[in-house]
């Protein structure tokens, strides 16, 4: 935990009830509603304005013409009638009269026409406009929308609990790194500790990722026990109160644990040999008496405090025939050999140190804290798990779960046996591999398994290939026709006629004929199909366990036939976050899009503000600084 987190207060979100391998995030945003107004699009140009350019088009010459005709007209009509006289000076009059209502008519005309031209254009700006005011409106509402939602979801929580089911016997956690497993252990070590009362754990790990919870449970005022393995192994009760065939076991399968099953026959000789020496020492058997009577089997020199002068009389004369001696010498001598390192490490029993009893109340640790693989270390683990085992056969109650931090080593059959026994005596097991290899690959699928990160992309793939794979159907092709035609025609037509009749041009006639046509058809067919196809992928992609971070797990539940796969984050430093609860988040309905509730409490929006009319558009936008909306 960081310098932050390591507060008193923070312990009582580590140390509560309820077993949990990390916390679930769940992002608080997800329960905002979504803004429902849809952003802003523009409107086309109407068609009747099309049309009354093109007619304008159309007409503006005819219109241009009409008008000459008529100043011509006018003027024709002052002269007949004389009416200014028929001076020179009138006659200039009445000809600019006619000309001026040729050209004022014809301008008046052509402007008209000009401003019909322009109308699409002009339209066209117009809307632009309306389209800047309503993005501007769009993003000013939908911003205030935003904020109103985030404020109503701020005391949503984001991180609950990952409780363990209760109904789950053991729990394998496979991958990892040193930080990751050191999280892991705090965090699930405090929550079983706080519900079940007592822990025994074992750190075959060589890094000791288990001093975190260790500090933790003494600054909570747990009772812990914490011993150095190999140095303190002779101040436990693991291999000192267990009874001779139960040390006899212990030995045989601790020298034979990696042995193939066609060397049964050298076991059941060990056996043999030893279950002899044990009833020949009595009641007082240890590892360090059985040795010293291997010694003197093997007529080794030097003396043998550890047995007195009757039981060494009685070992080397009477225990076994000479010949038989001679047969299983190979034999005594791999026992001596086994036993040679182990009589160093119990040597604290005869020094009068007090012995620590395992599976009782409070925090065991046993740490194994000596990185270096030989053999001497091999046979080290290999007999403390086989005393973990003869523990639990014991009659007296095993309290609290059994956790053996770095399982990689220990043999697949005693796994199973140690899983079995643990099931019996309504022990939770968690067993921790640094690597999805060997034995296991093997061991792996129980109840609950925690996939931290493999980087190997072996291991990965088997690890994916143990999660499983499902069957999904995904579009596999997608065909689309589209065809259509469309016509669009417009016809005009415009006809005069003059007619004049009468010697004096007294009887006018004139007539006039327009006509403007527009023909639109379209059609469209669409034919869409799609083709599915069924395939069978992975839950978890191999990728997906190659990149994970070291404080996240990929936890895979599996009970009734439902595969349940979740992401767990292990950090003990996430109690210290806003929005934590010690139990799982609240089951909440995310909104539904097609059922918004007012986002306003006035009900205004965007679609609710008024437009400026035509005639008024630029006086709205003057009063209205446009720079105001952006």
């Amino acid at each position: 935990m960081s310098e932050s987190s390591s507060g008193q207060r923070y312990l009582d979100f580590l140390y509560v009830e309820g077993e949990r391998l990390g916390w679930i995030f769940r992002d608080r945003n997800l329960f905002c509603h979504p803004f429902p107004e849809p952003y802003p699009t523009v409107e086309p140009v109407r068609s009747e304005v099309f049309f009354d350019a093109a007619a304008a088009r159309v007409e503006k010459w005819y219109r241009m013409r009409r008008w000459v005709w008529i100043g011509l007209g006018v003027t024709v009509f002052f002269l007949c009638l004389g009416i200014l006289g028929s001076g020179p000076s009138n006659l200039l009059v009445i000809i600019a009269i006619g000309l001026s209502v040729m050209i004022g008519g014809a301008y008046l005309s052509w402007s008209h026409s000009r401003a019909l031209e322009d109308g699409p254009q002009r339209e066209r700006e117009r809307q632009l406009r309306r389209y800047e005011l309503d993005c501007a409106l769009w993003e000013r509402y939908r911003e205030q929308f935003d904020a109103a939602e985030r404020e109503r979801v701020a005391g949503y929580l984001e991180w609950g609990a990952a409780l363990l089911p209760p109904t789950a016997r053991r729990i394998d956690v496979v991958g990892g790194s040193v930080w990751g497993w050191e999280a892991l252990l705090t965090v699930l070590g405090a929550s079983m500790l706080r519900t079940r009362g007592a822990l025994t754990l074992v750190d075959f790990s060589g890094e000791g990722v288990c001093h975190e919870l260790v500090w933790l449970a003494r600054a909570v005022s747990v009772d812990v026990t914490a011993l150095r393995l190999p140095d303190q192994l002779g101040e436990t009760t693991l291999l000192l109160d267990t009874d001779g065939q139960g040390l006899v076991d212990c030995l045989v399968e601790a020298m034979h644990g990696d042995a193939p099953a066609g060397r049964r026959a050298d076991r059941a000789q060990d056996d043999r040999l030893l279950s002899a020496v044990c009833r020949a020492l009595g009641e007082d058997v240890t590892i360090d008496r059985i040795a010293a009577a291997i010694s003197v089997l093997l007529d080794a020199p030097g003396d043998v405090p550890e047995l007195s002068n009757a039981e060494r009389d009685h070992i080397a004369d009477s225990l076994f025939a000479d010949e038989f001696r001679r047969q299983v010498h190979p034999n005594l001598r791999r026992i001596e050999s086994h036993l040679h390192p182990l009589r160093e490490l119990l040597a604290a029993t005869a020094s009068g140190r007090p012995r620590h009893e395992l599976g009782h109340a409070g925090l065991t640790c046993l740490v194994y804290e000596n990185g270096a693989h030989n053999v001497r270390e091999e046979l080290l683990k290999e007999l403390v798990f086989q005393g973990l085992i003869q523990r639990l056969t014991a009659p007296e109650q095993f309290a609290g779960p059994l956790v053996i931090a770095g399982a990689d080593d220990l043999s697949h059959r005693y796994l199973e046996r140690l899983t079995d026994l643990c099931a019996r005596r309504g022990v939770r097991l968690v067993l921790m591999f640094r690597h999805l290899r060997d034995s296991a690959v093997r061991a792996v699928g129980a109840d609950v398994v925690a996939f931290m990160r493999l980087s190997n992309h072996e291991e990965a793939g088997r690890a994916a290939d143990a999660i499983g794979r499902h069957h999904t159907v995904v579009l596999s092709q997608l065909t689309r026709t589209l065809g259509g035609s469309q016509t669009h025609s417009d016809g005009d037509s415009v006809g005069a006629s003059h007619q004049t009749s009468g010697p004096w041009l007294r009887h006018v006639s004139l007539g006039r004929s327009w006509t403007h046509t527009r023909t639109v058809a379209d059609s469209v067919n669409w034919n869409e199909a799609e083709s599915d196809q069924r395939v069978y992928e992975y839950v978890v992609e191999p990728r997906t366990l190659q990149d994970l971070p070291d404080y996240a797990l990929i936890e895979v539940t599996q009970g009734m036939g439902i595969l349940s796969v979740r992401t767990v984050e292990c950090n003990p430093d996430i109690v210290s976050l806003p929005g934590l609860t010690t139990g799982p988040l609240p089951d909440l309905p995310l909104p539904d899009p097609t059922q918004a509730p007012p986002w306003l409490s006035d009900g205004s929006g965007p679609s609710s503000h008024p437009y400026p009319d035509d005639d008024d558009e630029d006086e709205w936008w003057e009063e209205h600084d446009r720079e105001d909306w952006r």
